[in-house]
């Protein structure tokens, strides 16, 4: 039985944390049943949201981006864009993890009212916790 492959959309302005993603997903054998896309800007990631063959099944979004290429991090940025995915009813659907830095509970527990699921701190998360919490997301085992 063909499983049809889970799209994710990594949105990280950190190189090595974007390697590092796509490293999980090869290592761990999982390749195949997930299509990663990495980009370092939302405006990039605006781009996979308007296709249905792009349109990502699930985000891990970092909150300090930068708006477009070549620009510096707004430390809003991702707060908005997720407000701006879940307020549109052709995002409001996408799993969204917030991958970052940030280790205070407020700033956690503002982008769960925003509608993120999954709120994923940089460095204490192991690579198969990757991988479980956007199978656990997705519905998938």
């Amino acid at each position: 039985m063909f499983i049809k492959p889970i799209k994710i959309l990594s949105v990280e302005d950190d190189e090595f944390i974007r390697i590092f993603l796509k490293d999980i997903f090869w290592l761990h054998g999982a390749k195949d049943n997930y299509k990663l896309q990495l980009v370092d800007n939302l405006s990039d990631a605006e781009k996979f949201l308007v296709k249905p063959e792009t349109k990502p099944d699930l985000i891990f979004l970092d909150l300090m981006m930068p708006e477009r290429k070549n620009e510096g991090v707004n430390k809003e940025a991702g707060f908005h864009f997720l407000k701006k995915l879940k307020s549109n009813p052709q995002t409001k659907d996408i799993k969204i993890v917030i991958f970052s830095a940030y280790r205070d509970k407020k700033i956690r527990d503002r982008v769960l009212k925003l509608g993120a699921d999954r709120f994923l701190i940089k460095g204490e998360c192991l690579p198969q916790g990757i991988i479980k919490v956007a199978n656990e997301i997705l519905g998938r085992k």
